[in-house]
This record gives C-alpha cells, structure tokens and sequence, in this order.
C-alpha cells in the first residue's frame, strides 16, 4: 500500500516550520540575552561580561514584555568587605516592557522574585580575615562530602603573627547577619596539629557585611559546599531593579 505523496509532505513540511521558528527563537533570545548582560554589566575594568541565559523556546515569555526565566552570573564582582567574588542570580517574571522590540525599558530590569547568592573562595575572605593562603572547606563529616553543609573548616595564615592556624567554624544567619562561628580549633586531618588552639578560634571569627548582597537582599542562608562559601537571599516584588544588581558599593 502506497502513502500518497502530500500525507508525507506534510509532516515534513511542519518539522521545517517549526525548525524555523526554532532558529528565530534562538536568535532572539540570544539578542535578548546580549542586551541584558549589557545593560547589567559592573563598571569594574576588565570584568567580563555576565552570563545571561533565559528561559528555553516557546515558553521564554510568559507575557508580552515579561521574561518567565532569567539566569544571571558575573565573576569578579566588587562586594564590600571582602574580595571580588561571583554573583549568581535566578530571576522569575522579569518585567522588561521594550525589550523584545527596540530596547531595555527605562524603568530598569525589575522581577517578581529573585534569588541571589555571593560565592566565595578562600581568596575572597583573606582580606575580611586578616590572613593569606586561606583555603575554605567542608567540615571533617566525610558522610556529606560533596553536599551542602552549614559548617566549614577554614585555614590560613595570620598576617601579623604569620602562624598557620585551621578551626572548624559553624555558618551562623541570625538578626544580626550572617558569621562564621568557630566552635574548635581543627587539629585532625587537614587541620593544623601543632597551633594555638584560642588563636585559631580569634582569627576566624568573621561577621560579614550588612549589605554583602547586591540589591539590598538579606542573607537568609550561609552553605559551604567543596571550596566555595555561598551566601544567598531572597527578594520579592520590591527588590530593586536587576540592573543595580553587579554595581560596586565600595
């Protein structure tokens, strides 16, 4: 039995179509993107410019001028009191009117809501803790390695005193921000045997920044996972425009 000709034209000629629409799609979203990371990007000399990615095809809008998914990192960004560090934000429903057509809306980049989080490594607290040739790393609980944790070991050498010092350090959020605690001085394996136990404790006890997060987000959790430290916080409709979102409040 023979399939007429048109039967089997036809689904050809849709999976054309839609590979069309496919490829428009791509190529706007990769404009949009652009000009996002554009309009977003820190004034830092030599800082590249961000990651931007949205949603994926035919669901990137989820209404005229309004993006459903926005996925934004930047390495190298200025945050007050400690090293340059990585920002990293998801934003939902974000409200960018003109974008799709002649440009970014005046009003700014705004978002229904918008996780943020800064992702430190040991070079981004060195300056905070007064040390060098800090690492950050997982507490000795070999049963989460490789998972989140809120406790961490961090080891470095005292720049006064030039002492080598290691201690296991809880990751505290409370009313007064976010803190690394430290409960003990980390003897055991990747720690520091022979060191002064209450100097260890001193030297790593760190309260950071108010405003460590951009766009004034609270940090609601503190996460150590491998080597990085992650501070991260949530806003709502009333976090300010995303595109003060990398500025530099030094």
């Amino acid at each position: 039995m023979k399939i007429p000709r048109i039967a089997v034209a036809a689904p050809a000629v849709v999976a054309v179509l839609a590979g069309g629409a496919y490829t428009v799609d791509a190529v706007s979203a990769s404009r949009v993107e652009a000009e996002i990371s554009a309009r977003i990007a820190p004034e830092m000399p030599g800082a590249a410019p961000p990651s931007v990615m949205t949603g994926g095809p035919f669901t990137r809008w989820s209404e005229p001028g309004t993006l459903s998914s926005v996925s934004i990192r930047a390495e190298r960004v200025a945050r007050p009191g400690v090293a340059p560090v990585a920002v990293e934000a998801e934003a939902t429903d974000l409200v960018a009117t003109d974008l799709a057509d002649t440009g970014l809306a005046d009003t700014g980049l705004s978002a229904q809501s918008v996780v943020v989080s800064v992702q430190m490594i040991g070079d981004s607290l060195a300056q905070a803790l007064d040390m060098r040739d800090v690492l950050i790393e997982a507490a000795d609980d070999h049963s989460l390695a490789g998972g989140t944790e809120h406790r961490a070991r961090v080891t470095g050498t005292v720049l006064e005193s030039g002492e080598r010092v290691s201690a296991i350090v809880d990751l505290v959020v409370d009313p007064s921000g976010a803190h690394l605690v430290p409960v003990a001085a980390a003897t055991g394996p990747g720690g520091v045997p022979d060191q002064d136990p209450e100097l260890a404790l001193r030297a790593t006890a760190l309260t950071f920044a108010p405003d460590l997060l951009p766009l004034g987000v609270p940090v609601e959790s503190l996460t150590i996972k491998g080597g990085t430290l992650t501070a991260s916080g949530t806003g709502g409709p009333g976090t300010p425009p995303l595109d003060g979102l990398l500025r530099d409040d030094h």
